[in-house]
Protein backbone atom coordinates (compact mmCIF):
# COMPACT_ATOMS: atom_id res chain seq x y z
CA UNK A 1 0.00 0.00 0.00
CA UNK A 2 1.48 3.21 -0.83
CA UNK A 3 2.34 6.02 0.97
CA UNK A 4 0.06 9.46 1.88
CA UNK A 5 2.31 12.29 0.41
CA UNK A 6 2.74 14.91 3.30
CA UNK A 7 -0.34 17.51 2.57
CA UNK A 8 0.53 21.74 2.10
CA UNK A 9 -0.21 23.73 5.22
CA UNK A 10 -3.62 24.94 4.04
CA UNK A 11 -4.85 21.39 3.56
CA UNK A 12 -3.75 20.19 6.97
CA UNK A 13 -5.02 23.30 8.88
CA UNK A 14 -8.39 22.26 7.29
CA UNK A 15 -8.25 18.45 7.97
CA UNK A 16 -7.65 19.47 11.21
CA UNK A 17 -10.36 21.24 11.50
CA UNK A 18 -12.44 18.92 10.26
CA UNK A 19 -10.82 16.04 12.83
CA UNK A 20 -11.97 18.72 15.64
CA UNK A 21 -15.52 19.25 14.33
CA UNK A 22 -15.73 15.33 14.33
CA UNK A 23 -14.52 15.03 17.80
CA UNK A 24 -16.81 17.37 18.83
CA UNK A 25 -19.80 15.45 17.95
CA UNK A 26 -17.95 11.74 19.15
CA UNK A 27 -17.40 13.69 22.14
CA UNK A 28 -20.61 14.18 22.73
CA UNK A 29 -22.44 10.83 21.64
CA UNK A 30 -19.60 8.53 22.93
CA UNK A 31 -19.04 7.44 19.22
CA UNK A 32 -20.26 7.77 15.95
CA UNK A 33 -21.57 5.15 13.30
CA UNK A 34 -19.12 4.90 10.47
CA UNK A 35 -21.65 6.24 8.54
CA UNK A 36 -21.75 9.52 10.14
CA UNK A 37 -17.51 9.57 9.98
CA UNK A 38 -18.24 9.30 5.75
CA UNK A 39 -20.76 11.58 5.67
CA UNK A 40 -18.64 14.55 7.69
CA UNK A 41 -15.15 13.47 5.99
CA UNK A 42 -16.66 14.03 2.88
CA UNK A 43 -19.83 16.13 2.66
CA UNK A 44 -19.02 18.25 5.74
CA UNK A 45 -20.72 22.10 4.16
CA UNK A 46 -17.33 23.98 5.82
CA UNK A 47 -14.62 20.89 5.59
CA UNK A 48 -15.73 18.04 3.63
CA UNK A 49 -13.50 17.11 0.61
CA UNK A 50 -16.20 17.27 -2.14
CA UNK A 51 -16.91 21.26 -0.55
CA UNK A 52 -13.19 21.96 -0.91
CA UNK A 53 -12.44 25.08 -3.01
CA UNK A 54 -9.29 22.95 -4.19
CA UNK A 55 -11.36 19.82 -5.15
CA UNK A 56 -9.68 18.37 -8.71
CA UNK A 57 -10.93 15.36 -10.50
CA UNK A 58 -8.41 14.16 -13.09
CA UNK A 59 -4.98 13.87 -13.08
CA UNK A 60 -4.59 16.94 -11.02
CA UNK A 61 -7.03 15.39 -7.95
CA UNK A 62 -6.80 12.55 -6.09
CA UNK A 63 -8.77 9.86 -8.74
CA UNK A 64 -10.28 10.41 -11.99
CA UNK A 65 -13.13 9.43 -13.28
CA UNK A 66 -13.93 7.72 -16.87
CA UNK A 67 -14.94 11.00 -18.80
CA UNK A 68 -11.61 12.46 -17.37
CA UNK A 69 -10.52 9.71 -19.20
CA UNK A 70 -11.39 9.97 -22.93
CA UNK A 71 -14.50 11.79 -24.76
CA UNK A 72 -15.12 8.35 -25.95
CA UNK A 73 -16.78 7.59 -22.60
CA UNK A 74 -19.23 10.10 -23.38
CA UNK A 75 -20.03 9.61 -26.79
CA UNK A 76 -20.95 5.66 -26.08
CA UNK A 77 -23.54 6.65 -23.80
CA UNK A 78 -24.73 8.85 -26.35
CA UNK A 79 -25.48 6.55 -28.53
CA UNK A 80 -27.42 4.47 -25.60
CA UNK A 81 -29.26 7.85 -25.06
CA UNK A 82 -30.20 8.44 -28.68
CA UNK A 83 -31.71 4.63 -29.14
CA UNK A 84 -33.68 5.51 -26.04
CA UNK A 85 -34.98 8.52 -27.28
CA UNK A 86 -36.58 6.69 -30.14
CA UNK A 87 -39.13 5.45 -27.65
CA UNK A 88 -39.92 8.10 -25.40
CA UNK A 89 -42.56 10.95 -26.31
CA UNK A 90 -39.92 13.85 -24.83
CA UNK A 91 -36.62 13.57 -23.68
CA UNK A 92 -35.04 15.39 -20.74
CA UNK A 93 -32.07 14.41 -18.71
CA UNK A 94 -30.79 14.16 -15.18
CA UNK A 95 -27.57 13.96 -13.98
CA UNK A 96 -27.07 13.20 -10.52
CA UNK A 97 -23.38 14.20 -9.25
CA UNK A 98 -22.02 15.92 -12.90
CA UNK A 99 -18.05 16.21 -11.57
CA UNK A 100 -16.08 18.65 -13.77
CA UNK A 101 -18.84 18.45 -15.87
CA UNK A 102 -16.72 16.69 -18.60
CA UNK A 103 -19.35 14.25 -19.24
CA UNK A 104 -22.25 16.13 -19.32
CA UNK A 105 -19.81 18.26 -21.99
CA UNK A 106 -19.17 15.35 -24.21
CA UNK A 107 -22.76 13.86 -24.08
CA UNK A 108 -24.33 16.95 -25.22
CA UNK A 109 -21.96 17.67 -27.82
CA UNK A 110 -22.20 14.31 -29.03
CA UNK A 111 -25.96 14.24 -28.87
CA UNK A 112 -26.06 17.58 -30.72
CA UNK A 113 -24.13 15.53 -33.76
CA UNK A 114 -27.19 12.57 -33.27
CA UNK A 115 -29.71 15.44 -33.40
CA UNK A 116 -30.96 14.20 -30.28
CA UNK A 117 -30.11 16.88 -27.85
CA UNK A 118 -32.39 16.63 -25.01
CA UNK A 119 -35.35 19.49 -24.02
CA UNK A 120 -33.55 20.20 -20.77
CA UNK A 121 -30.65 19.01 -18.93
CA UNK A 122 -30.49 18.97 -15.57
CA UNK A 123 -28.00 18.49 -12.55
CA UNK A 124 -28.09 17.34 -9.49
CA UNK A 125 -24.96 18.28 -7.90
CA UNK A 126 -24.94 19.16 -4.23
CA UNK A 127 -20.80 20.50 -4.15
CA UNK A 128 -21.23 24.46 -4.88
CA UNK A 129 -17.29 24.17 -5.97
CA UNK A 130 -18.09 21.34 -8.63
CA UNK A 131 -21.13 23.37 -9.40
CA UNK A 132 -19.24 25.93 -10.51
CA UNK A 133 -16.47 24.41 -12.24
CA UNK A 134 -19.80 22.40 -14.60
CA UNK A 135 -20.95 25.95 -15.03
CA UNK A 136 -17.92 27.36 -16.68
CA UNK A 137 -17.00 24.21 -18.84
CA UNK A 138 -20.77 23.75 -19.72
CA UNK A 139 -21.11 27.65 -20.96
CA UNK A 140 -17.77 27.76 -22.44
CA UNK A 141 -18.24 24.83 -24.89
CA UNK A 142 -22.04 24.83 -24.82
CA UNK A 143 -23.03 28.67 -25.14
CA UNK A 144 -25.81 27.99 -27.31
CA UNK A 145 -27.72 25.42 -25.68
CA UNK A 146 -26.33 26.87 -22.20
CA UNK A 147 -29.75 27.94 -21.21
CA UNK A 148 -31.30 24.75 -21.30
CA UNK A 149 -28.94 23.18 -18.55
CA UNK A 150 -30.34 23.68 -15.37
CA UNK A 151 -28.73 23.04 -11.56
CA UNK A 152 -31.27 20.78 -9.03
CA UNK A 153 -31.31 22.02 -5.39
CA UNK A 154 -33.57 18.93 -5.11
CA UNK A 155 -34.12 16.01 -7.08
CA UNK A 156 -37.72 16.35 -8.88
CA UNK A 157 -40.66 14.17 -7.79
CA UNK A 158 -41.48 13.52 -11.15
CA UNK A 159 -39.36 13.18 -14.56
CA UNK A 160 -39.72 11.75 -17.73
CA UNK A 161 -36.77 10.53 -19.53
CA UNK A 162 -33.05 9.04 -18.76
CA UNK A 163 -31.62 9.58 -15.22
CA UNK A 164 -27.57 9.32 -15.49
CA UNK A 165 -25.92 8.48 -12.16
CA UNK A 166 -21.83 7.84 -13.27
CA UNK A 167 -19.89 7.04 -9.91
CA UNK A 168 -22.32 8.45 -7.59
CA UNK A 169 -23.76 5.45 -5.90
CA UNK A 170 -19.95 4.41 -4.08
CA UNK A 171 -19.49 7.84 -2.62
CA UNK A 172 -22.78 7.54 -0.50
CA UNK A 173 -21.94 7.02 2.99
CA UNK A 174 -22.01 3.29 4.43
CA UNK A 175 -21.68 1.26 7.77
CA UNK A 176 -19.37 -0.92 8.31
CA UNK A 177 -19.88 -4.63 10.38
CA UNK A 178 -17.88 -7.10 11.83
CA UNK A 179 -18.89 -11.19 12.16
CA UNK A 180 -17.64 -12.11 15.81
CA UNK A 181 -16.94 -15.58 17.07
CA UNK A 182 -21.01 -15.26 18.88
CA UNK A 183 -22.41 -12.00 17.53
CA UNK A 184 -22.27 -9.30 14.80
CA UNK A 185 -21.20 -6.03 15.41
CA UNK A 186 -21.58 -2.55 14.07
CA UNK A 187 -17.69 -1.08 13.67
CA UNK A 188 -18.34 2.53 14.77
CA UNK A 189 -15.62 5.39 15.02
CA UNK A 190 -14.27 6.42 18.49
CA UNK A 191 -11.65 9.24 18.77
CA UNK A 192 -9.34 10.97 21.43
CA UNK A 193 -7.36 14.16 20.88
CA UNK A 194 -8.71 13.95 16.96
CA UNK A 195 -7.48 10.38 16.33
CA UNK A 196 -9.93 8.10 15.51
CA UNK A 197 -9.86 4.22 15.49
CA UNK A 198 -12.94 1.70 15.20
CA UNK A 199 -15.06 0.75 18.31
CA UNK A 200 -17.32 -2.71 17.89
CA UNK A 201 -20.75 -1.89 19.03
CA UNK A 202 -24.56 -2.51 18.99
CA UNK A 203 -25.67 -2.52 15.36
CA UNK A 204 -29.39 -1.09 14.64
CA UNK A 205 -32.31 -2.76 14.58
CA UNK A 206 -32.30 -2.70 10.78
CA UNK A 207 -28.51 -2.58 10.89
CA UNK A 208 -28.94 -6.10 12.74
CA UNK A 209 -31.19 -7.56 10.49
CA UNK A 210 -28.91 -6.86 7.29
CA UNK A 211 -25.74 -8.28 8.68
CA UNK A 212 -27.49 -11.24 10.00
CA UNK A 213 -29.11 -12.17 6.75
CA UNK A 214 -25.72 -11.73 5.01
CA UNK A 215 -23.94 -13.85 7.06
CA UNK A 216 -26.87 -16.72 6.64
CA UNK A 217 -26.71 -16.54 2.96
CA UNK A 218 -22.88 -16.42 2.18
CA UNK A 219 -21.85 -18.58 5.75
CA UNK A 220 -19.93 -15.95 6.59
CA UNK A 221 -17.03 -16.62 9.33
CA UNK A 222 -16.27 -14.89 12.30
CA UNK A 223 -14.12 -12.06 11.85
CA UNK A 224 -15.68 -10.87 8.64
CA UNK A 225 -15.54 -7.38 7.80
CA UNK A 226 -17.35 -5.57 5.13
CA UNK A 227 -19.76 -2.36 4.27
CA UNK A 228 -23.82 -2.09 3.78
CA UNK A 229 -24.76 0.75 2.47
CA UNK A 230 -28.81 1.94 4.19
CA UNK A 231 -28.59 5.25 2.41
CA UNK A 232 -28.58 3.42 -1.00
CA UNK A 233 -32.30 2.21 -0.54
CA UNK A 234 -33.23 6.65 0.08
CA UNK A 235 -32.06 7.60 -3.17
CA UNK A 236 -32.60 4.52 -5.19
CA UNK A 237 -36.64 4.80 -3.86
CA UNK A 238 -36.68 8.64 -4.85
CA UNK A 239 -35.42 8.57 -8.32
CA UNK A 240 -37.32 5.24 -8.84
CA UNK A 241 -40.41 6.71 -7.36
CA UNK A 242 -40.13 10.17 -9.57
CA UNK A 243 -39.53 8.51 -12.75
CA UNK A 244 -42.87 8.31 -14.95
CA UNK A 245 -41.66 7.37 -18.12
CA UNK A 246 -37.76 6.58 -19.12
CA UNK A 247 -34.62 4.52 -17.76
CA UNK A 248 -31.85 5.26 -15.45
CA UNK A 249 -28.18 4.67 -16.52
CA UNK A 250 -25.89 3.39 -13.25
CA UNK A 251 -22.62 2.93 -13.87
CA UNK A 252 -20.44 2.52 -10.84
CA UNK A 253 -18.04 0.06 -9.00
CA UNK A 254 -19.47 -3.01 -8.01
CA UNK A 255 -20.80 -6.64 -7.60
CA UNK A 256 -23.59 -8.60 -7.45
CA UNK A 257 -24.47 -9.32 -3.76
CA UNK A 258 -22.96 -13.08 -4.09
CA UNK A 259 -19.94 -11.88 -5.59
CA UNK A 260 -19.56 -8.56 -2.86
CA UNK A 261 -20.01 -10.60 0.05
CA UNK A 262 -17.96 -13.74 -1.00
CA UNK A 263 -16.30 -15.60 1.78
CA UNK A 264 -12.96 -14.58 0.58
CA UNK A 265 -13.91 -10.47 0.01
CA UNK A 266 -13.19 -10.63 4.34
CA UNK A 267 -12.25 -7.19 4.31
CA UNK A 268 -14.90 -5.60 2.52
CA UNK A 269 -14.33 -2.69 -0.59
CA UNK A 270 -13.82 0.13 1.37
CA UNK A 271 -10.93 2.31 -0.37
CA UNK A 272 -9.42 5.73 -0.03
CA UNK A 273 -7.62 8.26 -2.19
CA UNK A 274 -5.02 10.81 -1.89
CA UNK A 275 -3.47 12.03 -5.32
CA UNK A 276 -3.90 8.71 -6.88
CA UNK A 277 -2.50 6.96 -3.82
CA UNK A 278 -4.48 4.08 -2.66
CA UNK A 279 -5.14 3.03 0.65
CA UNK A 280 -7.48 1.72 2.98
CA UNK A 281 -7.46 3.86 6.03
CA UNK A 282 -10.04 6.48 6.30
CA UNK A 283 -8.95 8.06 9.20
CA UNK A 284 -5.78 9.42 7.34
CA UNK A 285 -6.27 13.16 7.00
CA UNK A 286 -10.18 13.28 6.92
CA UNK A 287 -11.46 15.81 4.38
CA UNK A 288 -8.34 15.75 1.88
CA UNK A 289 -9.04 12.52 0.61
CA UNK A 290 -12.17 9.94 -1.04
CA UNK A 291 -13.73 7.42 0.61
CA UNK A 292 -15.17 5.10 -1.38
CA UNK A 293 -17.42 1.80 -1.52
CA UNK A 294 -18.22 -0.39 -4.23
CA UNK A 295 -22.08 -0.89 -5.09
CA UNK A 296 -24.18 -4.29 -3.79
CA UNK A 297 -26.24 -4.08 -7.28
CA UNK A 298 -28.42 -6.64 -5.90
CA UNK A 299 -30.08 -4.63 -3.39
CA UNK A 300 -29.97 -1.71 -6.21
CA UNK A 301 -32.56 -3.64 -8.16
CA UNK A 302 -33.97 -5.06 -5.23
CA UNK A 303 -35.21 -1.64 -4.15
CA UNK A 304 -36.00 -0.21 -7.69
CA UNK A 305 -38.48 -3.10 -8.52
CA UNK A 306 -40.38 -2.31 -5.27
CA UNK A 307 -41.05 1.16 -6.97
CA UNK A 308 -41.96 0.26 -10.22
CA UNK A 309 -38.76 -0.38 -11.69
CA UNK A 310 -37.26 -3.41 -14.10
CA UNK A 311 -34.17 -3.90 -14.83
CA UNK A 312 -33.09 -3.77 -18.73
CA UNK A 313 -29.65 -4.23 -18.04
CA UNK A 314 -26.63 -5.45 -15.98
CA UNK A 315 -22.80 -5.92 -17.59
CA UNK A 316 -19.45 -4.42 -17.38
CA UNK A 317 -18.35 -0.95 -18.45
CA UNK A 318 -16.07 -2.71 -21.21
CA UNK A 319 -19.58 -4.62 -22.60
CA UNK A 320 -21.81 -1.34 -22.87
CA UNK A 321 -18.97 0.49 -23.78
CA UNK A 322 -18.10 -1.84 -27.18
CA UNK A 323 -22.18 -2.17 -27.49
CA UNK A 324 -22.52 1.24 -27.90
CA UNK A 325 -19.56 1.31 -30.94
CA UNK A 326 -16.49 2.06 -29.31
CA UNK A 327 -14.05 0.56 -31.58
CA UNK A 328 -16.32 2.08 -34.69
CA UNK A 329 -16.24 5.41 -32.88
CA UNK A 330 -12.39 5.23 -31.96
CA UNK A 331 -11.79 4.09 -35.69
CA UNK A 332 -13.67 7.06 -36.83
CA UNK A 333 -11.47 9.78 -34.77
CA UNK A 334 -7.95 7.68 -35.13
CA UNK A 335 -7.67 8.74 -39.10
CA UNK A 336 -7.83 11.97 -38.04
CA UNK A 337 -4.43 12.26 -35.18
CA UNK A 338 -1.25 12.25 -35.23
CA UNK A 339 0.61 9.23 -33.66
CA UNK A 340 1.26 10.72 -30.18
CA UNK A 341 -2.47 11.23 -29.94
CA UNK A 342 -3.29 8.15 -31.36
CA UNK A 343 -1.22 6.41 -28.90
CA UNK A 344 -3.43 8.54 -26.39
CA UNK A 345 -6.49 6.95 -27.73
CA UNK A 346 -5.59 3.75 -27.57
CA UNK A 347 -4.10 3.93 -23.91
CA UNK A 348 -7.76 5.28 -22.77
CA UNK A 349 -9.48 2.32 -24.31
CA UNK A 350 -7.80 0.30 -22.66
CA UNK A 351 -7.90 1.95 -19.53
CA UNK A 352 -11.54 2.00 -19.89
CA UNK A 353 -12.16 -1.64 -20.92
CA UNK A 354 -8.92 -3.78 -20.13
CA UNK A 355 -10.55 -6.25 -17.09
CA UNK A 356 -6.89 -5.22 -15.09
CA UNK A 357 -8.45 -1.66 -15.49
CA UNK A 358 -12.11 0.02 -15.68
CA UNK A 359 -13.74 -2.81 -17.41
CA UNK A 360 -14.95 -5.24 -15.32
CA UNK A 361 -15.06 -3.59 -12.13
CA UNK A 362 -17.13 -0.91 -13.34
CA UNK A 363 -20.72 -2.39 -13.90
CA UNK A 364 -23.59 -0.65 -16.72
CA UNK A 365 -27.02 -1.09 -14.50
CA UNK A 366 -30.24 0.13 -16.73
CA UNK A 367 -33.45 0.15 -14.74
CA UNK A 368 -36.37 0.78 -16.75
CA UNK A 369 -40.37 2.64 -15.57
CA UNK A 370 -42.87 1.85 -18.20
CA UNK A 371 -40.02 1.05 -20.89
CA UNK A 372 -39.51 -2.60 -22.34
CA UNK A 373 -37.17 -1.89 -25.24
CA UNK A 374 -33.82 -3.92 -25.40
CA UNK A 375 -30.79 -1.95 -24.93
CA UNK A 376 -27.98 -1.59 -27.51
CA UNK A 377 -25.75 -1.07 -24.56
CA UNK A 378 -26.57 -4.85 -23.25
CA UNK A 379 -26.89 -6.63 -26.70
CA UNK A 380 -24.15 -9.00 -25.69
CA UNK A 381 -22.30 -10.02 -22.55
CA UNK A 382 -25.52 -10.05 -20.14
CA UNK A 383 -24.78 -10.26 -16.74
CA UNK A 384 -27.97 -10.24 -15.23
CA UNK A 385 -27.49 -13.58 -13.86
CA UNK A 386 -25.11 -12.73 -10.97
CA UNK A 387 -27.40 -10.58 -9.42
Amino acid sequence: MALIPTPNHRDLVRSQSLSCSIQQEIDREGSISFSRFMELALYHPQFGYYHADTIEIGKRGDFTTAPEISPLFGQCIARQIAQIHLHLKQLDLLELGAGTGKLAGDLLLELQKLNCLPIHYYIYEISTVLRNKQQQHLKKILPDYYSRIIWLDALPTTFTGIILANEVLDALPVHRFLIDQHQCYELSVMGKNEKFDWLPTSASDVLLAKINYLAQRYQLQPGYISEINLQLKHLIKTLASALTQGVMLLLDYGYGQQEYYHPQRNRGTLTCFYQHKINNNPFDLPGLQDITAHVDFTEVIEIASDHGCTLNGFTTQAAFLLNCGLTQIAAEISGQLNREDEFRLHQAIKTLTLPTEMGEVVKVMALGKNFDQDLLGFCLHDRRRLL
